[in-house]
């Protein structure tokens, strides 16, 4: 069969899928990735080819990028996010009203120059006539269920994290049907409802959560809802780089890791809250190996590094955490992931973007590691957070214990026949 994979374009969205893509391919069927070009993540379609995968480009880099401008120019400390933390009765309008924004500045449905849309219709040509089988659309980019619809192929969504859009559905849909709520407008449906009638359609729940969805997040961190999930095992794949030649060997001492991950730096820049300087300045006496991804100007930023600190400008972390005893981080799932598949204890300093928070609470709730309060970063605390890390056996302990939960999920290659089975069933 023929599967079309749609991505928002960073990293962290394209690294969960290339797994699966790959155990699709080498089952035999045909596989394309589809992203716009260069509006977050410049490189963004280098990546996906130089996964040894078959890029798509949806273009619309001039008029994304004017359309985003706003949102990506109040990137920093104060910039708004989609974090969502699933405890907080009221957070969820929040995510929703910048989901809403990004939605318009990412595929308007109003007219442009030439009446196209940009990446809107190049997505739904494209789907035209190459007829996909399936469709495994980005949470964040929603219109590859539209496209799907308009070819007649079975669409799911592929998520990269918890479910957030899921839950904010959920509670959207409880609030309307609540009398004592008053009149709420659906602010998604102003965005959703002319771009489906551009193209004929009409709404039904799967334009937003898919016909199932598949779920990468470990079973317990998921939200309990009311939706078909198809369980896959996060794989951890961080890119590809050529290694050091010192990471060739075993340290001589602990290693730690510290990575503040690639979208951060990419939307936040410096601005990520971390004071790597004080930091560095405070683990320099310890007897251990800091390994820190670091780009030019954060480097420009911290100065000297002491002689127990190693600066990467990247390092794939597959490559690295088999001989680290503990990482700190931010949160993300991919780093996440690639410390469980590696039985790593992590110290997690949540920069919230999606579902970091909610990562540092179940970390610690499994005794694999530690958290820091990101709005009051004490480095002294973190210097003795992390020789626990590396001292204390419990921590290993749980470590493994996600690794052994991880494993509870089946691998990408056994997943494919689900997905040829559930195809079958939903194409038109």
């Amino acid at each position: 069969m023929r599967v079309l994979f749609t991505i928002f374009p960073t990293t962290a969205h394209l690294y969960p899928a290339i797994p699966l893509a790959w155990a699709l391919q080498s089952a035999g069927h045909e596989v394309v990735v589809a992203s716009p070009e260069g509006v977050v993540d410049p490189n963004v379609i280098d990546h996906i080819t130089s996964a040894g995968l078959t890029a798509v480009s949806l273009g619309g880099k001039e008029e994304l990028t004017a359309s985003l401008a706003p949102l990506i120019a109040g990137a920093g400390p104060d910039r708004p996010t989609l974090a969502l933390d699933p405890d907080d009765e009221n957070a969820w309008r929040t995510t929703r009203a910048v989901l809403a924004g990004m939605f318009h500045a990412y595929y308007p449905p109003e007219s442009v120059p030439g009446g196209r849309r940009p990446v809107l219709d190049t997505l739904v040509e494209f789907a035209r006539e190459w007829r996909p089988d399936l469709v495994l659309w980005d949470p964040l980019a929603p219109t590859g269920a539209i496209a799907a619809r308009t070819c007649g192929a079975a669409h799911a969504r592929l998520l990269f994290g918890m479910d957030n859009i899921g839950l904010i559905r959920a509670r959207t849909r409880q609030e309307s049907a609540d009398p004592t709520s008053g009149p709420t407008e659906d602010p998604w449906m102003s965005w959703l409802g002319p771009v489906l009638e551009r193209y004929g359609l009409d709404f039904t729940e799967e334009t937003l959560v898919g016909q199932w969805s598949l779920d990468l997040t470990q079973s317990r961190m998921r939200n309990p809802l009311d939706l078909t999930y198809v369980p896959v095992r996060r794989v951890p794949y961080t890119g590809a780089a050529t290694l050091p030649p010192w990471l060739h060997a075993r340290p001589e001492r602990p290693r730690a890791v510290l990575t503040l991950g690639v979208s951060r730096r990419l939307l936040a820049g410096r601005h990520s809250g971390f004071p790597m300087r004080e930091f560095f300045d405070s683990v320099s006496d310890l007897d251990l190996e800091l390994v820190a991804t670091l780009n030019s100007e954060q480097l420009d930023a911290v100065g000297t590094l002491p002689d127990n600190v190693r600066a990467l400008a990247y390092v794939p972390l597959d490559q690295v955490l088999p001989t680290s005893s503990a990482i700190i981080h931010h949160g993300g799932g991919g780093t996440f992931a690639a410390a469980v598949a590696f039985k790593v204890p992590q110290l997690v300093v949540p920069l919230p973007m999606w579902d970091e928070t909610v990562t540092a609470r179940y970390v610690v709730r499994r005794g694999a590691g530690l958290a820091a309060d990101p709005a009051a970063i004490d480095v002294d605390s973190m210097r003795k957070d992390l020789v626990r890390l590396i001292e204390e056996p419990s921590f290993q302990l749980g470590a493994r214990a996600l690794y052994e939960d991880m494993l509870a999920a089946p691998a990408p290659k056994d997943v494919v026949p689900v997905l040829e089975r559930l195809t079958a069933e939903h194409r038109d």
